[in-house]
């Protein structure tokens, strides 16, 4: 995913009535609109196989996942790849407030991103269980997880990811189905 930033100062309200008025998408982290300019096919794969496999799993009643909804926290707005939240979310959602498991699928461009500015903001949503982070270059899963009231990182166990208490188990085989790496 390429970005391209634009420093502003804008309130996040005024940023939401902007953006909603935009054909992209655009993150806004406080300071700066970023335009979010397309990602690799691999990319597009994985969170299609996150969509495939979390569609498949997860109890519908208990949680939806959708991918690419903007999520506000901590007076930013982001899109993560992938957003499971408890409940269902009504069709005419905008912007999430709540996730219970974030995915995000690392690039060149993003990386530093999503692994400190991010991690930072998404880990205060009191919902968070699970901040899941997949690399598209090679079979690799970074779980920040919630555990016991602390944040933890580990790297994904012989290639799988457990999503906490929602009885679902991502193998990497299904993550990473048709993606071809370099």
């Amino acid at each position: 995913m390429n970005v391209v930033r634009r420093e502003t100062n804008l309130t996040i309200e005024q940023f939401l009535a902007w953006e909603d008025q935009q054909e992209g998408r655009h993150e806004f982290d406080g300071r700066a609109i970023i335009a979010m300019t397309g990602g690799s096919r691999n990319h597009q794969r994985i969170v299609i196989n996150l969509m495939r496999i979390l569609d498949q799993h997860l109890d519908s009643a208990l949680y939806e996942a959708v991918p690419e909804l903007r999520i506000k926290v901590g007076g930013k707005i982001r899109y993560p790849d992938v957003t499971v939240c408890a409940g269902t979310i009504a069709g005419s959602t905008r912007t999430l407030h709540d996730a219970v498991f974030i995915f995000e699928v690392l690039s060149k461009d993003t990386a530093n991103v999503d692994r400190r500015q991010k991690r930072a903001e998404y880990t205060t949503l009191p919902s968070l269980r699970q901040y899941i982070l997949v690399d598209q270059d090679r079979p690799a899963v970074t779980i920040i997880e919630r555990v016991d009231g602390a944040w933890t990182e580990t790297q994904a166990a012989q290639d799988v990811v457990v999503l906490q208490d929602a009885g679902v188990v991502l193998s990497f085989p299904e993550i990473y189905a048709n993606v071809r790496f370099a």
